[in-house]
C-alpha cells in the first residue's frame, strides 16, 4: 500500500499563510524528518477499497502526544471529516487550539482522517443515499458508509490508536452521508455533525420519506448538531422563513423543518442547532465545527479546576479537594468516552506543586502527589515528586523511601547524590 508520499497541507513559516500541497516523497513523522520551510500538519496514505472497488486517498491528522512515547494515550477518538480537500486545514487548527494549545483543554485530542474525494462526480455517487431516478449520476451513499465501517474503520483502529469514539462531519451534499448513517447506521458514530446539508435532495428524502426518518428509533447517547446558513432573502428572518413561500428561503426551511421533526420524534437524540445569521453557507463551516464538537464533548472540560485559580477559594467538604475533584471528573470522561481516560501525569504534578506553593495547602498537595502514584505507579517521577515533597516538609524518612523507590524504576545518580546526603 502507498504510505506517506505525499507533502500535506503545510503552514509555511515567515509569515506565510498559504498551504503548500506539492506532491514531495517524504518519511513519517517518526523519522524525525520535517517539511522543507513548514510544519507538518498531517500525512496523504492511500487505501484501496475492495466494496468501491477504487484506491482512496485519505489524509490523516495525529495529536502531538501520539508521536511522543511518553505522553501517547492507548486511545483516542476519530473524526471521520468529509470533503478533506478543502476542510481538513481549518478543521485542524481549530481542534488544536482547543485540544492541545489551551492552558485549560475543553476538547480532548483527536485523531482526524479526512476522507477524499475522487472528483466531483464521485463526490455526488458516493453521498448520495438514493439514485433520485439517475443512477448513473447518484445512488453510492449505502456503498460508501459500508466502506466505511467495514474497510476504514478497521484501517484506522489496526493502524492508529482510534477509539470506537467517533464522530462524522459533512457539509452540504455531504451531509447527506450523515444523515444516511444516522437514520441507517446508527452504531457507527457517536456524534453527528451535519452543517448546512443539502436537505433538497431526492425530494426532501430525510425530511418526506419515512424510511429515512428518525420516529420510532432508540437514539440515546447518540449526538447532532446542526449548522444552518442564512442563505435567505434579505429581510427574513426565522419566523418569516417557516411560514414563507419564498424560493429563495428553501434550504433554511428544510433545515427547520428538520429540527422540529426530531424535537417530535421520539427519539432521545441529544440534539442542538445554530442558525448563523451573519454567515453564508461556505463561512458557516468553520463555525459549525467549532460549536458542533463544544456541545458534543460538552463534559470534557475540567471546569472545578477554576476554584483553585485563585487564593480565596475554601473547600467545604473533602470532595471539593483538588484531587477528588480531579478524580471524579476524570471518571467521568472515561465514562463518556467509552475508555480510561485519565490527566495528563505533568498536569497532576504542576498542580500538586500549585496547591503547595501558590495555595500553601500541603495536605492537598500530598493527595495529588499520591494521585500520580495511583495514576502512574511505574513512573520514577511520580516517586521522586513524592520523595521531594516530603523532604521539603522535614519528613526524612519517608523522603528516603520515596527516593529509593525512584532509585529502582531509574539508576538516577542525582538521586543516589541525595540519598548519600540523608546518611543512605
Amino acid at each position: 500500500m502507498k504510505k506517506f508520499e505525499k507533502l500535506i497541507l503545510s503552514v509555511l513559516l515567515l509569515g506565510v499563510t498559504s498551504c503548500n500541497q506539492e506532491t514531495k516523497k517524504i518519511e513519517n513523522i517518526e523519522t524525525g524528518r520535517i517539511a522543507d520551510n513548514g510544519i507538518q500538519v498531517g500525512q496523504f496514505e492511500t487505501i484501496h477499497s475492495d466494496i468501491l472497488n477504487q484506491d482512496r486517498e485519505l489524509v490523516i491528522y495525529l495529536p502531538e502526544s501520539a508521536k511522543d512515547p511518553n505522553r501517547k494515550r492507548k486511545q483516542y477518538p476519530v473524526v471521520y471529516l468529509l470533503d478533506a480537500e478543502y476542510n481538513f486545514l481549518a478543521f485542524v487548527a481549530m481542534l488544536r487550539q482547543y485540544s492541545e494549545l489551551n492552558e485549560t483543554k475543553i476538547l480532548p485530542e483527536m485523531i482526524v482522517v479526512g476522507v477524499e474525494n475522487m472528483d466531483n462526480n464521485s463526490r455526488h455517487m458516493d453521498f448520495s443515499p438514493t439514485t433520485e431516478g439517475k443512477p448513473e449520476q447518484y445512488g453510492g451513499g449505502n456503498k460508501f458508509l459500508e466502506f466505511m465501517r467495514s474497510e476504514l474503520f478497521p484501517y484506522i483502529e489496526q493502524n492508529y490508536p482510534g477509539a470506537q469514539n467517533r464522530t462524522i462531519v459533512g457539509h452540504s451534499f455531504g451531509g447527506l452521508v450523515v444523515m444516511n448513517a444516522l437514520t441507517k447506521l446508527q452504531e457507527m458514530f457517536a456524534n453527528y455533525l451535519l452543517i448546512d446539508g443539502s436537505l433538497y435532495f431526492d425530494d426532501e428524502l430525510f425530511l418526506n420519506n419515512p424510511d429515512y426518518g428518525l420516529k420510532g428509533k432508540n437514539l440515546k447517547n447518540k449526538n447532532l448538531f446542526i449548522g444552518i446558513a442564512n442563505t435567505a432573502t434579505y429581510g427574513s428572518d426565522l419566523n418569516s422563513i417557516k411560514k414563507d413561500t419564498i424560493r429563495a428561503n428553501i434550504y433554511v426551511r428544510h433545515s427547520l423543518k428538520l429540527v422540529d421533526q426530531i424535537k417530535n420524534s421520539g427519539s432521545d437524540l441529544n440534539m442542538e442547532w445554530k442558525y448563523y445569521e451573519n454567515d453564508t453557507h461556505g463561512s458557516t463551516v468553520y463555525l459549525s465545527q467549532m460549536d458542533g464538537f463544544r456541545f458534543f464533548y460538552s463534559w470534557f472540560e475540567f471546569k472545578d479546576e477554576h476554584k483553585y485559580r485563585g487564593r480565596g477559594f475554601i473547600p467545604k467538604t473533602i470532595d471539593d479537594h483538588f484531587a477528588n475533584l480531579t478524580k471524579s471528573h476524570f471518571e467521568l470522561v472515561s465514562q463518556k468516552l467509552g475508555y480510561d481516560f485519565k490527566p495528563d501525569e505533568q498536569w497532576v504534578s504542576d498542580n500538586a506543586n500549585m496547591l503547595l506553593n501558590y495555595h500553601k495547602l500541603p495536605t492537598q498537595a500530598l493527595e495529588n502527589y499520591e494521585l500520580n502514584q495511583e495514576y502512574y505507579p511505574n513512573s520514577p517521577k511520580v516517586y521522586k515528586n513524592l520523595a521531594d515533597f516530603y523532604l521539603s516538609q522535614k519528613d526524612t524518612i519517608s523522603a528516603k523511601k520515596y527516593y529509593i523507590k525512584t532509585l529502582e524504576l531509574d539508576d538516577n545518580s542525582e538521586i543516589q547524590e541525595t540519598l548519600k546526603k540523608l546518611g543512605i
